[in-house]
């Protein structure tokens, strides 16, 4: 009875580290480790979050890439429309002159509306918004102040309102010198929205690196706490293995005695 508790038990080890060896884990379940498990399950939920939070980050940087995109094509035509303002503004242009620079004018500020008006991510309006809508980017694991990123939406938007662009033309001389002033302050109003952006794509770049080390060291920590150690499990394996086939053999032994001492008796 001894060699076939033995034997039971070698076999129940042996299922153990071949469980592990082909599964890779070394606790599959709370009996191999119950601290064990618990650990690596808020692990893994940390790495998945990590994972997420990346996933926004990344998001959201391309949203901003769509945004400064546009309004980069803006800025060009902001400073097409300070080059037709400064022409019609000089004295030898004649009225017919500053119709047709008018005629430019106006497409161009259509143009300035149009983009911003279409300009969009996943459906969003980027960059034509009267509202004052504040949007939040969860760049982090936690629901707290640190993990997201909020801005208003005015702060980006770049129609013909937020320019102070409406009503302007450069019909005559007068109206052009007026919009000269007008014209450098929506390019400088451009030009900060642009800085925006972009410190809030680099806020977004840090928090993805910080991220994604922390990624990388909580999943060596999770491998740490949860991988099987392939050379102990197979070598626990042998000697299981070797153990096994010596209980076999006194068992064989015994009933070989027990079969001749049977026969002796008779």
């Amino acid at each position: 009875m001894s060699a076939q508790r033995a034997m039971s038990e070698h076999n129940k080890q042996i299922e153990t580290t071949s469980g592990k060896i082909s599964s890779g884990s070394r606790v599959r379940n709370a009996s191999d480790d119950a601290a064990g498990l618990a650990i690596g399950n808020k692990q893994k939920t940390s790495i998945r979050s990590q994972y997420q939070a990346i996933r926004n980050g990344n998001d959201a940087i391309s949203q901003f890439q769509v945004a400064e995109g546009a309004m980069s094509e803006i800025g060009n035509m902001l400073v097409r429309l300070k080059e037709l303002s400064l022409q019609a503004a000089s004295g030898h242009m004649q009225d017919s002159d500053r119709g047709m620079l008018n005629n430019e004018y106006m497409q161009i500020r259509r143009e300035v509306e149009r983009v911003a008006q279409t300009t969009r991510y996943n459906g969003v309006d980027l960059l034509h918004d009267k509202s004052s809508k504040t949007r939040d980017f969860l760049i982090g694991t936690n629901n707290d102040e640190n993990s997201k990123l909020s801005y208003n939406s005015t702060e980006v938007a770049v129609s013909e309102f937020n320019l102070s662009l409406v009503d302007s033309n450069v019909i005559n001389a007068e109206e052009a010198r007026i919009n000269i002033s007008h014209i450098d302050k929506a390019i400088e109003t451009l030009s900060g929205k642009r800085a925006k952006i972009g410190s809030y794509q680099n806020r977004i770049q840090a928090s993805i690196s910080n991220l994604e080390t922390k990624n990388v060291n909580e999943t060596e920590a999770m491998s740490r706490t949860m991988d099987a150690d392939m050379a102990y499990e197979t070598a626990e394996k042998m000697r299981s293995e070797g153990k096994m086939m010596a209980a076999s053999s006194v068992l064989s032994q015994s009933h070989a005695f027990s079969a001749m001492a049977l026969k002796l008796l008779k």
